[in-house]
């Protein structure tokens, strides 16, 4: 079963591992993605295995990702876990970052789960506008918390700087941020969220797949990820090539990506996704063990010799 941490100090606690729905459902985005009846197999998978924490938005999977949730939760699953969602951006790939927008976002998302509340919703990657606390944004949420509605708030973020933002001009208990062992820019704000009592999720863990040890630098992209030039394929592939050197023997790349991660002490959660049972459980034994201080830093070192310099996109 997987180990529980605090989510910072709101009271809400989480599993180590999350879930992240994303790719919970076939989609545009996903069209080889699982149908309904897998994705509600995945996530009562997930929840045999210990995982609690469920990462989603309104806009994964064509809108479809929260009702696949909805349809799995189904049946009294609610209790026990943590439902984390966001507000930004719509199931029709358009924005709306008008602060009156929120309320109904977050009753709309709380319906299609099937659930009277939600635990944690986060300003999905906001405009710099919005992320600052002295935004309207955060007021509103503030209130939802005070009815009820919402036990926590916070946003998803991809840089240190933002990070620092969100502690400093906000009452904020919730980050979502980037982090991996290829992109390490944001392990010093996650310390400082940790030291301020806010609970971290860690989103691409495994680097868009990168740290999954499925891709070379032979391996042709499509959709989403055809984004990648073959430079930045074969610099990727050289990148996974010395982190797997870094790794004690019989520890495998993503084992190793997501013990690292799990290492942190400001970390609450990670969300690697998971489009199949398999993949889910390779994830959770993952978490079973750590690695030893030795090889943490030498990935630390790792990140500031080879990637202070030029940090991946995504």
């Amino acid at each position: 079963m997987v180990r529980t941490r605090a989510f910072g100090t709101t009271g809400i606690e989480v599993s180590e591992i999350g879930l992240g729905a994303w790719q919970l459902v076939r989609s545009s985005q996903w069209p080889d993605g699982p149908d309904e009846d897998a994705a509600v197999r995945l996530v009562h998978a997930a929840l045999a295995a210990g995982v609690t924490f469920i990462d989603t938005a309104p806009g994964y999977a064509d809108g479809r990702s929260e009702l696949a949730l909805g349809a799995a939760l189904r049946g009294g699953r609610r209790d026990g876990v943590v439902l984390c969602t966001k507000f930004g951006h719509r199931a029709d790939g358009t924005s709306d970052w008008d602060p009156t927008a929120i309320e109904a976002s977050v009753l709309a998302s709380a319906r299609r789960m099937g659930t009277d509340h939600l635990d944690i919703v986060l300003l999905h990657s906001p405009p710099p506008e919005v992320l600052d606390g002295r935004s309207e944004h955060y007021a509103v949420l503030e209130g939802l918390k005070q009815r009820g509605v919402i036990r926590a708030y916070g946003a998803s973020v991809d840089w240190s700087a933002d990070i620092d933002t969100v502690l400093q001009t906000s009452g904020s208990e919730a980050l979502e941020v980037r982090m991996s062992a290829l992109f390490q820019e944001t392990w010093p704000g996650v310390e400082r969220a940790g030291e301020r009592g806010v609970g971290t999720i860690v989103k691409v863990p495994l680097e868009s797949g990168w740290l999954s040890g499925r891709y070379t630098a032979d391996t042709v992209f499509t959709g989403v990820r055809s984004r990648w030039s073959r430079e930045d394929i074969a610099l990727r592939a050289s990148l996974v090539d010395q982190f797997r050197s870094l790794l004690p023997e019989g520890v495998s790349v993503p084992q190793g990506a997501l013990r690292f991660l799990l290492a942190h002490g400001g970390v609450s959660t990670v969300i690697p996704g998971a489009r199949t049972v398999e993949l889910l459980h390779d994830s959770v034994a993952a978490a079973a063990e750590s690695l030893p201080a030795e090889t943490i830093a030498a990935i630390r070192r790792f990140s500031e010799d080879r990637l202070t310099a030029r940090h991946l996109d995504w």
